[in-house]
């Protein structure tokens, strides 16, 4: 669920289908999906700012190591 969908209360109505494909995100970015194993990321390269990021960061977006990514 994108936070901004979380603060507005909707919920997350989302089908079976979509919760399965879910599970083949990398868990360390919780606000959307990157698949694991995908090639090498850097900020430039996705469309989103600001989001939680979870250790291990395989892809460097939080380099303070504060728990968001992209914040530049």
């Amino acid at each position: 669920m994108m936070p901004w969908d979380f603060r507005r209360g909707k919920k997350n109505t989302a089908p079976t289908t979509e919760r399965s494909q879910q599970q083949q995100c990398d868990p360390s970015y919780p606000d959307f999906c990157i698949p694991p194993n995908s090639p090498d990321l850097d900020c430039p390269d996705i469309p989103y700012r600001r989001f939680r990021v979870n250790q291990p960061d395989p892809h460097g977006f939080d380099r303070d190591r504060d728990g968001i990514g992209c914040e530049r």
